[in-house]
């Protein structure tokens, strides 16, 4: 059988998402627990030089400030409060779980059968794997953050001495923490397939995503730069329609002009950020409904029949010649 391409995983991606819209609700849900894949980590590095570097030095979180005032009442109305955050957050967390498993489920069913369905089976085969697709988010985010722990520590070294060493070290460990970061990624997809595909338990689907991805290496360090290459196409996407989100605002600031009235301005603002929140909530939910569907889909044809390294099959190629 002729070897899949990655330009039919990406077109077998498109399809599945864009033939089945509630996929993007999916995504969108299930980005609470983190993008899937390379894109990630990278996410979270550039944030921290984007939050840090005006302070001269990095931060794993942000300075938590809490000013309490006011007595018995003030605090009681914090405790309530937080109890309905913590409530807010467990149905957050298991609306992100449950989806995530949803949409693998849903898009291994269209890779096989390419047919629609609704969303009762899938939902239930998350629901019935729930604690094991939690377990393994929790220990991919715990890596992670030990991973950029260490990353912090380094950077924040490289950024007092500023010497040569100590550059090159830090350029080694963003190289390393980057291609760590991947590794547990990519075995976290797999695991998450054979746990809510195949119905295994978390041991046991680890080691089988061990060996998955130690037979198809390069195949998922492939994958998964080129999906990162894809976020930022993303962020021009993003650039792009939010120009277009504020358009109707331009409109009815232009009128606020004519007449004097701050209401209009008002509601002008209060309509393009509104435009602006939805437009990146529906573009959020599509790139990660995408990017889960084309792992299930590699894991899928790598599962089966196997998928050889684009990267050998080009130098391959080349010196053949």
């Amino acid at each position: 059988m002729k070897e899949p391409t990655y330009r039919q995983t990406l077109v077998h991606a498109w399809n599945v998402v864009w033939e089945n819209k509630i996929l993007w609700i999916l995504g969108l849900l299930s980005v609470f627990l983190g993008q899937l894949g390379f894109s990630d980590v990278f996410g979270k590095i550039w944030s921290m030089f984007d939050n840090s570097l005006a302070s001269g030095g990095f931060a794993l979180v942000p300075l938590l400030k809490l000013n309490l005032t006011g007595g018995v009442w003030s605090a009681l109305g914090l405790v309530w409060l937080s109890v309905i955050c913590v409530a807010v957050v467990f149905l957050v967390i298991f609306l992100a779980a449950a989806s995530q498993g949803s949409l693998i489920a849903y898009a291994a069913d269209w890779f096989k059968n390419g047919k629609h369905q609704t969303l009762a089976k899938p939902w239930r085969k998350s629901i019935k794997h729930f604690w094991s697709i939690l377990l393994v988010n929790v220990v991919r985010q715990v890596l992670l953050f030990l991973l950029l722990l260490g990353f912090v520590l380094i950077a924040d070294y490289f950024f007092v001495s500023r010497t040569p060493l100590e550059g090159f070290v830090f350029a080694a460990s963003a190289v390393l923490v980057l291609i760590a970061s991947l590794v547990f990624s990519a075995l976290c997809i797999y695991t998450l397939c054979y746990v809510v595909l195949d119905g295994k338990g978390v041991l046991e689907s680890v080691k089988k995503a061990w060996a998955l991805f130690s037979d198809h290496l390069l195949v998922s360090l492939e994958v998964g730069l080129l999906l990162m290459l894809m976020n930022f196409f993303l962020v021009l996407v993003i650039a792009v329609g939010s120009f277009f989100a504020f358009l109707p605002s331009v409109l009815i600031w232009v009128a606020a002009g004519f007449t004097n009235l701050v209401v209009l301005a008002a509601i002008g603002l209060i309509l393009g950020i509104f435009l602006l929140l939805l437009f990146i909530a529906l573009v959020a939910g599509f790139f990660n409904a995408f990017t889960i569907s084309a792992w299930v889909f590699l894991f899928m044809r790598m599962h089966k029949e196997g998928l050889s390294s684009r990267a050998i099959h080009f130098f391959k190629h080349i010196f053949s010649k």
